[in-house]
């Protein structure tokens, strides 16, 4: 064997384990997302992502054509997750804490044994929008104290045990845009949500990290 043929076989194994190498890569930085994923919108939408990825990336091992298929996928996963893949990313927390009183059945409840939403203790002052709609109410009383109604989709959000409020009626509400302050001194939030005249559990939209 000549030393001219030697030398492209030692450059075609290297160019090989190259590639390998590359592939590993991206399958690795691949499993990061995947975990990522997981914990983020549950194994359901981590198995979309990955076969879109084996799909992508199991086509071919050229390294340009890999390239390019790693950005065609990125770009299908974007429009996988703008044409609602993760339809949990709707909506937000609007406090980090923890759940004083669930929803549904609660023997903690003085007034009634059924709690229509979810009553959260907050560790922070502010309180976010869950999601994107529109302000239709804004007002106070005994039971709910100052509190917001926003209108989002099908759905009806009220927010109450505000000390202060920060929108009005008819203002246009964003995903995790601040609507109100709680009291400094119980930090309670009162959260329900209604759709076609039913209360449905907040808890299941989102989840509260303390």
């Amino acid at each position: 064997m000549s030393k001219i043929l030697k030398k492209r076989i030692n450059i075609k194994r290297k160019e090989n384990l190259n590639k390998r190498l590359l592939i590993q890569i991206i399958f690795s930085i691949i499993l990061v997302v995947a975990v990522i994923a997981t914990k983020q919108f549950g194994n359901s939408h981590t198995g979309a992502y990955l076969n879109i990825a084996k799909e992508k990336l199991g086509e071919t091992i050229d390294i340009k054509q890999t390239a390019s298929n790693i950005g065609t996928m990125f770009s299908n996963f974007s429009k996988k997750i703008s044409s609602g893949i993760f339809k949990d990313s709707d909506y937000a927390a609007p406090v980090s804490g923890k759940i004083l009183n669930k929803y549904g059945e609660n023997d903690s409840i003085e007034s009634t044994n059924y709690n229509h939403g979810i009553d959260i203790v907050s560790n922070m002052d502010s309180v976010k929008s869950i999601s994107y709609g529109e302000v239709i109410a804004v007002g106070r009383n005994n039971k709910l104290s100052n509190y917001i109604v926003v209108e989002s989709k099908s759905k009806k959000i009220i927010y109450a045990m505000f000390d202060e409020v920060f929108v009005s009626k008819g203002d246009e509400v964003k995903l995790g845009e601040i609507i109100g302050k709680l009291n400094n001194e119980n930090k309670l939030l009162h959260l329900e949500i209604w759709e076609n005249g039913e209360s449905i559990d907040p808890a299941k939209l989102f989840k509260i990290y303390e």
